[in-house]
């Protein structure tokens, strides 16, 4: 525990900071918070797996020891942790006790490495990538739908509502890149365990989208998602549509391989 109420503005004492190695206590880490490492975080975090980045961590690690940024999330160092002799921490403390290498600073990073583990991926705030999500910039966006997506994998339900949430508010795809960006967007939407209203969204995206040579993958992803859905969620809207004469025969052709074709054993 710091004796000073007050916390020096420096990275080791950030919550983003974690460190760049598991094996060797020095005074580099990387920053969780760089966009680059969002494809790695669940390794890193989860698995202690370094190798997943190497590279990366190598050419982007610096010394905790400089001044913060504006994205300075302060670590509470009064917080009481529980040490187990049996933990990662607990085995990394009793190495550094027994080799003669404990010291504050060796504490400190031991901490921060803890805290960073036992982040809640499950309920972390995504605000931070929400703003991102509604850029103008393309490549923003496609990493906060990467980001959200990869918390939607842990069963963050903000993460879920919010990339729905911009799913619905997409216009009607004119181009193939509109089309990839909804795939990409489904294909995160479709981790999370309860989607049923999901189910519904993307039937009414089946009369609002047009058929033709652009949209064909879009429609073709909307029914490979119902086609995983229960048929009990999905009989009566799609028997309503094989009624329904906006749609193509070859549209009505897959309902019913759909509605006759799956749930047979």
């Amino acid at each position: 525990m710091v004796e000073n109420n007050e916390i020096e503005r420096i990275c080791f004492n950030c919550n983003y900071f974690f460190p760049s190695s598991g094996q060797d206590f020095n005074e580099f880490g990387i920053c969780l918070n760089d966009n680059e490492f969002e494809p790695y975080l669940d390794e890193l975090l989860e698995n202690s797996n370094y190798d997943c980045c190497s590279d990366l961590i190598n050419r982007k690690k610096f010394s905790g020891e400089q001044e913060v940024c504006p994205n300075f999330d302060e670590m509470d160092f009064e917080e009481t942790i529980e040490i187990d002799d049996e933990s990662e921490l607990g085995r990394k403390l009793i190495s550094c006790l027994e080799s003669g290498q404990f010291s504050y600073e060796s504490l400190k990073e031991l901490i921060i490495e803890e805290r960073i583990r036992n982040i809640d991926l499950k309920t972390l705030p995504v605000e931070q990538y929400v703003k991102r999500l509604y850029s103008h910039n393309l490549a923003d966006q496609m990493s906060a739908i990467r980001s959200l997506g990869g918390l939607i994998s842990f069963e963050n339900k903000a993460a879920f509502e919010e990339l729905f949430k911009y799913l619905k508010q997409l216009p009607s795809p004119k181009t193939i890149q509109d089309v990839h960006i909804r795939i990409e967007v489904l294909r995160h939407l479709n981790s999370f365990d309860n989607k049923n209203f999901l189910t519904q969204h993307l039937i009414d995206e089946l009369y609002n989208t047009p058929s033709n040579n652009t949209t064909r993958q879009w429609i073709s992803a909307i029914f490979s998602f119902i086609q995983q859905s229960p048929l009990e969620d999905i009989r009566e809207p799609l028997e309503k549509m094989l009624k329904d004469k906006r749609f193509s025969h070859r549209l009505k052709q897959k309902i019913k391989d759909i509605l006759y074709g799956i749930n047979e054993d």
